[in-house]
């Protein structure tokens, strides 16, 4: 080989290892998104909607694959006449990075009491983690309006940069 080629390899290997970090971080990409919820239904605060329009507040917990047991919150308005709901949610991972989330769908009464729902959730970016976070899941769940508690399952993918 002739000493040009050879200093220039060297020169390569050298400057090789003088990138940032964060191009070294191979880009987020989509995984899937699974797990269930428990929430507790409660009025909302605040100015009441016009009717026929219902807000309610959940809270509670969700085990979900990849992000393990997280805190869930967020409101949402019923309209019971047009069975239609929208909301926006948060997922708060215990590390405290929260995942923001805008949800659109329908419900029904499916017994007395007892409503049946299905929504969209669309994941809107949050903080640490999830600052750039993308990607939708379908949930779908019963809600008892006698004990005010929800079961929710969510199935969906998301796009995020994991600790």
């Amino acid at each position: 080989m002739r000493p040009f080629s050879i200093s220039m390899i060297v020169l390569t290997l050298a400057t090789a290892g003088c990138k940032k970090a964060t191009e070294l971080v191979a880009p987020p990409t989509p995984r899937a998104i699974s797990g269930s919820c428990d929430l507790s239904i409660a009025p909302a605060s605040g100015p009441a909607p016009t009717p026929p329009l219902v807000r309610q507040t959940d809270s509670g917990t969700c085990d979900l694959s990849p992000l393990g047991r997280v805190a869930f919150a967020g409101t949402l308005e019923v309209n019971p006449v047009a069975g239609t709901q929208v909301g926006e949610r948060t997922l708060t991972a215990a590390n405290g990075d929260v995942l923001r989330m805008t949800s659109a769908g329908t419900s029904a009464l499916s017994a007395p009491g007892i409503v049946s729902f299905v929504a969209t959730i669309t994941f809107a970016g949050g903080t640490g983690q999830f600052a750039n976070a993308t990607g939708q899941a379908r949930a779908e769940g019963l809600a008892n309006m006698m004990t005010s508690k929800t079961a929710m399952q969510m199935v969906g993918t998301i796009t995020y940069s994991p600790r």
